[in-house]
């Protein structure tokens, strides 16, 4: 301790230096009566900044530094799915994308993601597609064969339907008076087909003008084939349905409006409908392994709070009723004073304010502009306008909510009064996302409801953007006959996640490659691995950690920040990736230059490190656990399941492999017939179980083996036996090739101009090397003549040479 007259002196009193020496000294005092002092310890500076993650702000349109507002909990909402069809590539885009930005925040960068997800199961398309599919259901159901009264009224959908591409045409059709909707439509496509730049301009006017014609000729021809069974044993039952399915889009609008008031429970038509098409699209994201939200909001499931969520809005001064609608007064908010602050609109896209296009199919097919005040006001509450429609109660009469309103409610119940990350397709900034941050700010009174707003890019398939209501969608379930969920997960990834991303056949090779590039890494480390555990430790006192293996650590470690600074980039996953396959390429280096002196530790950390963040992204497959190497496998862990029957086909393969080695032997058969053996051992049974080996590869000079996907493996070997087959097939080409040329010089050239070798009288005479003299009818040959017979005597007598010699040849085997 110190001495009393020190100890009353405050440290604070005392300058830093003064009291570290205190310090030192009564440590020293409390210690040793020795003189003994504690070593002085600096603090380190740092020698490189560690980069800070910045996101792209839809709201401010620039990377910002992200900051959280709640320590590492990340509160984050994303709009979810309209559920009235399948799930296509858009979706998987769109979901994809933001599951590996979470995937990084959570399992890279270590926050806690609260993730909340809405499912739209309350949509005017929803109500559409619902009262369609009910009602077309019920005409099937209700008639047993095809009737005069289903035929004439696919015969009048037809002709509404048909006044759609019409009403898009700039000129109108010139047609005869008297001409029936079906020969109509015949001139539309005779046209379509046979005017390109009149096709063009259509499609320019209106962008379903394509989708339109497919349906119309889709529809006629179904009609067409029921015409002819109405009245017949053959229309009934199938007929009935084929008539109505190749129908179906222009019978389901007609219907639908004709019949839709006589639907007593719409609320439970459109709930069914919605329930299918939601379970649906989660089995999609689960098989394109994307992580579940950890809450699920349903519109139908918050009415109650949506209405109370309007009154508020109401009450705030920000909303009025208009024939039982309410709608948002745009006008009202915009540079409403708030505490401190003023509202404004429109923050994520303000050139789209007044934007009559976009506005009017913000508010849906069915909403229409009773009590609206002006065009940019946009609807909180529906009133049922029609009998059919579904419709819950509510202080302005029954009616349904507006679109943009259900986010901001659910958003707001599960989150509160602002969040960290809002995140949607880019499609979904103006209106809805617009107007969902307008309808929250009005209702909490906060100047900020989201603090980063996250758009993900549209999807083009081949230069062509994807749409449902273009019906020119790939769906989840097509593209995984064809992909992979990793390789659809890796390609989107080769894309900076807000950008468009062009969905074509380049990208795909490129993904394919890159892929294989990681699995042949996998498996040439895990192979080297083996052979490096079946040579055993070291014992030539030598550490094995030279120049070479310096270099590559230094590699790795480059790469690690190099790939922190691409992920702080805004989640820039294009370069994240490519620094993982730099760092593949030194590895590969790192092999052909060491040759089988190669030290394994720093290769085994590296594998892992990749390893790890590949399954981080969501590349791998299985849990990841420290020490693995690879993709993995869901459910591959020896540990569990039949594990003797794991074994039963390898055990199979050795033991037959033994049988026929012996029977070689006991029959003394040649070397040649044992190493014959081997390669097929090595090329059709091992293979076939996804083992590779490759001769005198390991560091002892044996056969090297990897474990590698057994349909790789056989791929490999057929491609190789079709190149074989191919090559042979080339060979017998050219052989039966060279047999005919040769077959050429079987007759002698003293017999080449002689009969049967020629026709009877072609010449009357013959010198003594058989080389004609004379013509048929006696007369001296020309010297033009006697030039050609002397030249081709030349070539036949070369020829019978080499006839001869092959003779000789075929003897002598």
């Amino acid at each position: 301790m110190l001495p009393p007259i020190l100890a009353k002196i405050p440290l604070r009193l005392l300058r830093p230096q003064a009291t570290q020496q205190l310090r030192s000294l009564s440590y020293t005092m409390a210690t040793n009566k020795s003189v003994v002092t504690q070593p002085t310890w600096y603090s380190p500076a740092k020698s490189t900044d560690e980069p800070v993650l910045r996101v792209y702000n839809s709201l401010t349109r620039s990377k910002d530094v992200f900051v959280p507002t709640n320590g590492r909990r990340v509160d984050w909402y994303n709009c979810g799915p309209t559920v009235y069809d399948s799930s296509h590539m858009g979706h998987a885009r769109n979901y994809l994308t933001q599951d590996i930005v979470r995937r990084i925040l959570r399992d890279y960068f270590s926050y806690d993601v609260n993730f909340v997800m809405n499912v739209t199961d309350i949509d005017d398309k929803i109500i559409l597609r619902a009262r369609e599919s009910y009602l077309l259901d019920q005409a099937i159901s209700s008639n047993p064969a095809l009737s005069p009264e289903l035929v004439s009224d696919v015969e009048a959908a037809f002709t509404k339907y048909l006044a759609k591409p019409l009403k898009s045409l700039t000129t109108p059709l010139e047609h005869p008076p008297n001409a029936t909707s079906f020969e109509i439509l015949d001139l539309l496509l005779q046209k379509d087909q046979s005017e390109a730049q009149w096709a063009k301009e259509a499609r320019e006017r209106e962008e379903k003008f394509g989708m339109y014609l497919a349906s119309l000729s889709k529809a006629r021809d179904a009609y067409n084939v029921a015409q002819q069974k109405v009245g017949k044993p053959e229309g009934e039952g199938q007929a009935v349905k084929d008539l109505v399915e190749g129908a179906t889009d222009v019978l389901g609008p007609y219907l639908g409006e004709k019949l839709g008031h006589t639907i007593t429970d719409p609320i439970a038509v459109c709930r069914r409908l919605a329930s299918y098409w939601e379970n649906a699209f989660f089995t999609d994201m689960a098989r394109l392994r994307v992580l579940p939200p950890d809450t699920i909001t349903r519109v139908s499931e918050y009415v109650p709070e949506i209405v109370s969520f309007v009154q508020r809005i109401i009450d705030n001064g920000f909303a009025y009723e208009g024939d039982g609608s309410i709608w948002f007064d745009v006008d009202k908010f915009e540079g409403a004073e708030g505490d401190g602050f003023r509202h404004e609109y429109a923050k994520l896209q303000p050139s789209s304010k007044g934007n009559k296009k976009l506005l009017d199919e913000g508010e849906g097919a069915l909403t229409g502009s009773q009590g609206k005040r002006r065009p940019a006001d946009f609807a909180l509450w529906k009133a049922k306008s029609k009998p059919g429609e579904p419709a819950w109660p509510s202080p302005w009469g029954e009616g349904r909510p507006g679109w943009h309103i259900e986010c901001s409610v659910m958003a707001s119940a599960i989150l509160g009064s602002g969040m960290d990350i809002h995140s949607g397709g880019v499609d979904l900034m103006f209106p809805h996302h617009d107007n969902e941050l307008a309808q929250a700010e009005a209702y909490h009174g906060c100047k900020q409801w989201v603090n980063y707003f996250l758009h993900t890019g549209h999807l083009h398939i081949e230069g062509l953007k994807m749409s449902k209501s273009l019906k020119n969608f790939i769906t989840i379930d097509e593209a995984l006959q064809t992909y992979s969920a990793r390789q659809l997960r890796l390609a989107f990834m080769l894309q900076i996640w807000n950008a468009k991303l062009d969905f074509k056949k380049d990208l795909i090779v490129d993904t394919k490659a890159k892929e294989e590039t990681f699995d042949n890494f996998f498996t040439n480390v895990k192979a080297r691995m083996t052979d490096a555990a079946a040579r055993g430790p070291n014992e030539d006192g030598k550490h094995h950690y030279e120049e070479a293996e310096k270099s590559l650590m230094a590699n790795f470690h480059k790469a690690q920040n190099d790939f922190r600074a691409a992920l702080c980039d805004s989640f820039n996953t294009p370069a994240a990736i490519q620094t993982l396959l730099d760092l593949v390429s030194a590895v590969n280096l790192y092999f052909a230059s060491r040759g089988r002196e190669y030290n394994i530790a720093p290769v085994v950390t590296i594998a892992q490190w990749i390893t790890r963040m590949l399954r981080m992204f969501g590349l791998g497959e299985g849990d990841v656990t420290s020490g693995q190497i690879g993709w993995g496998k869901e459910g591959d862990e020896v540990s569990g399941g039949d594990f003797e029957g794991k074994l039963d086909p390898y055990l199979r393969a050795m033991a037959s492999f033994r049988d026929d080695i012996r029977r070689l032997a006991i029959e003394g058969a040649t070397p040649g017939e044992i190493l014959k053996l081997c390669d097929k051992f090595r090329d059709q049974d091992l293979a076939n179980l996804g083992i590779q080996l490759d001769d005198g590869q390991s560091a002892t000079g044996g056969a090297l083996y990897k474990l590698v996907d057994p349909s790789i493996l056989i791929r490999a070997r057929e491609e190789k036996e079709r190149a074989a087959a191919e090559k042979a097939e080339k060979k017998k080409a050219a052989e039966a090739k060279r047999i005919a040329q040769l077959e050429k010089g079987r007759v002698p050239p003293q017999e080449m101009f002689r009969p049967p070798n020629v026709a009877e009288g072609t010449y009357s005479a013959w010198d003594e090397q058989g080389l004609p003299t004379k013509d048929g009818e006696g007369q001296d040959l020309s010297k033009s003549l006697q030039k050609k017979v002397a030249k081709e005597w030349k070539v036949q007598e070369k020829a019978h040479g080499a006839w001869l010699a092959w003779q000789k040849e075929q003897e002598g085997k």
